[in-house]
């Protein structure tokens, strides 16, 4: 790690903003402008931008954008090359001061009212996490996506919440970290956040534009789309039924009849896993035994 450069810190920044990079410096305008945009004083916030060895001059072009905004602290970190995104968070999450974090990719950008809509969020569903909506741009059309009200149930099965969502600094101090065991990174985040016993709750209504392009880190993820959904189970077995789990063992052993079920799902059914032997129960399976991890209903 090096070519660190910070102004004075503030007591403690009301939301420290993550950006990881990798040659991404022609969207950094757009995303930080983004920020200044929020109905948040920029003063309050801290921005860790965090260099994955880039080739294109991003990091010197972060520097020139950064040290010319009202950002209350920021700073500049590059490391050598890493090549996954979630290392990269980490190594911001690590140096951040804030009470809230947020992990906001470059080429990704903020609508106004996100930040004061999540923060409001957590403060009424005494939550800590806030995820929202929002558009999806592919470059040649835009889709409005609205998230279902949080469910642990439903967060084994799919990841409906956005890598830019705002937590607490407690999920981070109780453990959650990017593990680069999978290339769903963001999805094991938030499972562990979940089995670390926090409370997540939705903001309706698009708050954020993820732009999606070829050379996406999510776009190579989906080539390894059952092995990375194997080791979440793996990882998290706590949060899995004992027929999912099996099935995450099956697959990463090769085994014929544990099949990668549908890209971006992870079987919770029992007869959905392929598991040789008698249908499962009727009863609603999930994780611990009747499902009992926190659940916070919409917020507008």
């Amino acid at each position: 790690m090096s070519a660190v450069l910070r102004t004075a810190r503030a007591p403690r920044p009301l939301v420290s903003v993550i950006i990881p990079c990798h040659d991404y410096a022609r969207f950094l305008p757009r995303c930080l402008d983004s920020l200044l945009a929020q109905q948040v004083d920029p003063a309050a916030l801290e921005v860790i931008f965090v260099d994955d060895e880039s080739s294109d001059g991003s990091l010197d072009v972060a520097r020139t954008l950064l040290g010319c905004m009202p950002f209350g602290s920021w700073q500049a970190i590059a490391l050598s090359r890493v090549g996954r995104p979630g290392p990269v968070r980490n190594a911001g999450l690590e140096l951040a001061g804030g009470e809230h974090l947020l992990c906001l990719d470059p080429d990704d950008q903020l609508l106004p009212g996100f930040l004061s809509g999540c923060l409001d969020a957590l403060g009424t569903a005494q939550a800590e996490v806030a995820y929202t909506g929002y558009i999806e741009d592919n470059g040649v059309e835009r889709r409005e996506v609205e998230p279902p009200d949080f469910s642990p149930l439903l967060l084994s099965n799919q990841n409906f919440l956005h890598t830019a969502s705002l937590m607490r600094r407690t999920v981070y101090e109780r453990g959650a970290r990017y593990r680069s065991a999978t290339g769903y990174e963001d999805w094991d985040f938030w499972v562990q956040a979940a089995l670390a016993g926090a409370r997540f709750t939705r903001v309706k209504g698009p708050r954020l534009i993820y732009n999606l392009h070829r050379q996406g880190y999510f776009q190579s993820a989906l080539k390894h789309d059952g092995a990375s959904k194997a080791r979440i189970v793996l990882d998290n077995p706590a949060f899995f039924s004992p027929w999912t789990r099996a099935w995450a063992r099956g697959l990463l052993r090769g085994e014929r009849w544990a099949e990668p079920f549908g890209r971006g799902l992870i079987p919770i059914l029992r007869e959905q896993t392929g598991l040789p032997g008698q249908p499962g129960s009727s009863a609603a399976p999930g994780p611990a035994s009747g499902n009992p991890l926190p659940c916070v209903s919409a917020r507008s």
